[in-house]
This record gives C-alpha cells, structure tokens and sequence, in this order.
C-alpha cells in the first residue's frame, strides 16, 4: 500500500514538473514574441517619424476675426513640423480655447494630414479709446467686457464699429440690445456698421445712431436694435444709397426718413 503511494506521489510530482516545464517554455517564449513585436513597432515608428508623411500635410482656419491665422497656428504649436499623431485634437482646442477672446474651438483631422480649426472668437460690438489713446474692444455678455488691444491687433479693429461716448449703464443697455435672445443680431451684421453714437430726441434721450459702411445712417431706440436683422432685405429692395432709415420697434419696420430733418 505504501508503495502505491509512492507511485503515485512521484506520477503526480512529475507531471507537476512538466506542466510547470510548459509554462516556462510558454512564458520564454511569449517573451520572445513581444519582444520581437516591439522591435518591429519601435522600427516603423523609427521609419514614420523620419518620413514627410508624418508631419501636418496642410492646415487651415475659418471663423476667425480678431486672431490672425498665423497667430491661432502659433498659440495651437502647430506648424508643418509638426508630428501628425503627436498633436490630438483635444489638445489643439485646448491651446487655443486659453485666449482671453476665444469662445470656443472645433477641430477637423484626417488621415492624410490636414487639420482644419474652425474657431468662434467672443462676440465684439466695437471699440472705445479712452483719454490716454488706448484702444479697447467691448465684449458682448452680462456684464460686458472691456478689453484693452494690444499694438499687434491694432489693425483687426477695422472689423468692429466704432464706439461713442456710451457710459456704462448705456453701454450695458447697447450691448444686451445686440444681444436679445433669439434676435441676435450676428457678428457679420454687426461689421457692417461703421460708428454706433448716442442720440437723443425730445421723446427719448437714449437712442443710438449708426452709420453703416455702405454709406446709410440708420436711427434707432435700444429696442430697435434687432430689427437690424432685417436690413439686408431692406437694401435688397431699395436701389437708394446714402439715405436715413428709421428702425421702428413699434411697428417692427424699416423705414426711411428724411436726413435733412436729423
């Protein structure tokens, strides 16, 4: 009986010495393999990196007024250096979504090396110089921002209109004016606006002028201001240029008045 026992014992410690045999041989062998993968992964990677085709085939930007697209490639660290792959897109929104008048950031890649940045700057109404001869751009919101304009982006300011001598309180009134929920009136509208002064009539002392670029001068109370949505459609039906129009919130109309009156 004893001796059966020992049969046994050494059958079953020597098929416990061959699977663990197995499992090393396995093990080693596994070893084997992904080292040679990583060798093979390290060499193309090796053979990628040193090619053209990593790096950004071509790059473009739309949406942007106030950043120049060299500027918005700068603050992203992109440029045709850089390494497709080691630039994700989270991280371009990122760089760029940090500029104080920056809103938002969408990003486009594919695969054969383009990268596409569709930005959203912060909504601009104007800009003001104070007594010193600093420029500032007015920034639409509750409250409104006013930031100060360096030298480099002096020249973007022929993008936005030109402020009168608002106070605050009426500055703040202007603003939510161009703001109206559904109403908006849109950044592109907002351009073709060259001055926005106060004005005041016997009736109501807080209404705003605007001379447009193309010449027209429209009057108008802060209610007025999202009929402004509508005057492409009104220039599209006049042949008239340099005339005096009337934004009627009452009547929720456009019309023209007589300049000579003013």
């Amino acid at each position: 009986m004893e001796e059966l026992k020992e049969i046994l014992y050494d059958d079953v410690e020597q098929k416990f010495i061959e699977l663990q045999d197995r499992k090393k041989k396995r093990k080693i062998r596994w070893q084997r393999v992904r080292r040679i993968v990583l060798i093979v992964l390290g060499a193309l990677g090796l053979l990628y990196f040193s090619s053209p085709s990593s790096k950004v085939q071509s790059l473009s930007v739309s949406g942007n007024t106030y950043y120049s697209d060299e500027e918005l490639w700068e603050m992203a660290h992109l440029s045709y250096e850089t390494r497709y792959v080691l630039m994700p897109k989270f991280l371009i929104a990122w760089n760029l979504e940090k500029q104080e008048l920056m809103d938002h950031v969408d990003v486009i890649k594919n695969w054969q090396g383009a990268i596409h940045v569709e930005v959203s700057e912060k909504k601009i109404l104007g800009s003001v110089v104070d007594e010193d001869g600093v420029a500032y751009v007015i920034v639409c919101g509750k409250p409104f921002e006013k930031i100060a304009v360096d030298e480099a982006h002096l020249s973007t300011l022929v993008h936005y209109p030109k402020l009168g001598a608002f106070d605050d309180e009426n500055l703040q009134l202007l603003v939510d004016a161009f703001s109206v929920d559904k109403r908006e009136v849109s950044s592109e509208l907002i351009a073709m606006i060259s001055e926005i002064q106060p004005y005041e009539r016997s009736y109501d002392a807080h209404m705003v002028k605007l001379i447009m670029q193309d010449g027209n001068t429209l009057y108008s109370s802060y209610d007025g201001i999202p009929l402004l949505n509508d005057y492409k459609q009104v220039l599209r039906s006049s042949s008239k240029t340099h005339v005096c129009l009337e934004l009627d919130e009452t009547n929720a109309s456009i019309y023209e008045s007589d300049c000579d009156k003013k």
